[in-house]
């Protein structure tokens, strides 16, 4: 059996709901999960070779969804999913702020130095969840691969929010984008798992199908995202990137296996 560990935030709903639905092809992989909401999974510590919370709402979910309050070392692959890492919270950061360099008067933007953008991403970005859970995740087990899963990119829906438009500027997705792959490259313990081409509208978007009917998970429950929000995804795309996922990992589905080895 190989076990697999998923730890995430909200974006961990998209990867269970797939899982549902994708594990009677793979018998012998079995995932838990280990999710906190938003920024909740930067409240971890590991004590005596354990990953534990330190706050109830994070532990209620490790009990509901991994079926126990820690993550040991005993999993043969982590999943790290969202967690702050990707490309929208650099692009966050650009909703309603320029550096001089993208600034114009009449955009109605609020102008800031390049230190002051220089500092928001490292709070934001090199401090998030993804980068603290990482090193706690090897802190615990030097051995077994850990992939890097970034917050979906938001469906191309976003565009028709006029407040949201800044998502069709190449020069700050570009900017952004640059700043993404510098980080990536700084990662030397991990394996970062692009979001698939097949799951993209363009460069910067994802398909809209993937966002309808997304859910967040909670406690013992999943409910629906608020109506419009573009940013959480569906089962389908839990689905499509597990699949690929574990195809890059050499994890096949039992049929595919079986002909392979038959």
């Amino acid at each position: 059996m190989i076990r697999v560990a998923c730890l995430g935030n909200s974006h961990a709903a998209a990867f269970k709901m797939g899982w549902d639905e994708m594990k009677i092809s793979y018998p012998g992989v079995s995932i838990d999960f280990f999710a906190g909401a938003a920024n909740t999974m930067k409240n971890l510590e590991v004590r005596d070779g354990r990953i534990f919370p330190t706050v109830p709402a994070v532990r209620e979910m490790f009990v509901a969804y991994g079926r126990q309050e820690s993550i040991g070392a005993g999993y043969d692959l982590y999943l790290l999913a969202g967690l702050g890492f990707g490309l929208v919270p650099l692009m966050s950061l650009y909703a309603k702020h320029r550096p001089p360099r993208f600034y114009s008067r009449d955009s109605g933007n609020h102008l800031i130095s390049e230190e002051m953008l220089r500092e928001a991403r490292i709070h934001v970005f090199d401090k998030c969840a993804a980068i603290g859970t990482l090193g706690l995740v090897r802190s615990i087990t030097s051995d077994a691969p850990v992939y890097m899963l970034p917050n979906p990119l938001p469906s191309a829906d976003i565009l028709s929010n006029p407040a949201l438009a800044f998502w069709s500027n190449e020069e700050l997705l570009s900017d952004c984008s640059a700043y993404l792959n510098e980080a990536v490259s700084r990662i030397q313990d991990a394996i970062y798992f692009p979001q698939p081409p097949a799951t993209l509208e363009g460069t910067y978007l994802t398909k809209p199908a993937y966002a309808k009917e997304a859910r967040l998970l909670k406690a013992r429950w999943t409910r629906p995202t608020n109506d419009g929000d573009p940013y959480h995804m569906n089962a389908a795309y839990g689905f499509d990137v597990l699949s690929e996922l574990f195809t890059s990992a050499g994890i096949l589905p039992s049929k595919q296996a079986d002909a392979q080895t038959a």
